[in-house]
């Protein structure tokens, strides 16, 4: 086989569509993966940041204030230490 076979054989290989779309693949899932790899999601705006900061503060005093509505009711209605009473009652379980 001289190097006139060899090129024309090489090139033939090259060219056959098969490795063309096994290379363009190949590229392609190296590209996804290394962006997979270094993808950071961009830190919230300054406003953005306030405003759900703001929001997580209100959601925290509006159930803190729906739970001592709820203590103090219990409390009036005499249910002070409902959750242990059946526990204290000496009560087996089957």
């Amino acid at each position: 086989m001289n190097i006139s076979e060899m090129l024309r054989l090489a090139f033939s290989v090259v060219a056959d569509w098969r490795v063309i779309v096994t290379a363009v693949l190949t590229v392609f899932i190296i590209s996804l993966a290394n962006y997979v790899i270094r993808y950071k999601k961009r830190p919230l705006s300054l406003k953005k940041r306030k405003a759900l900061l703001k929001a997580q503060a209100e959601a925290a005093a509006a159930a803190a204030k729906t739970e001592k509505k709820e203590e103090g009711q219990g409390e009036a209605n005499g249910e002070h230490n409902q959750k242990s009473a059946p526990a204290a009652s000496g009560a087996k379980k089957k």
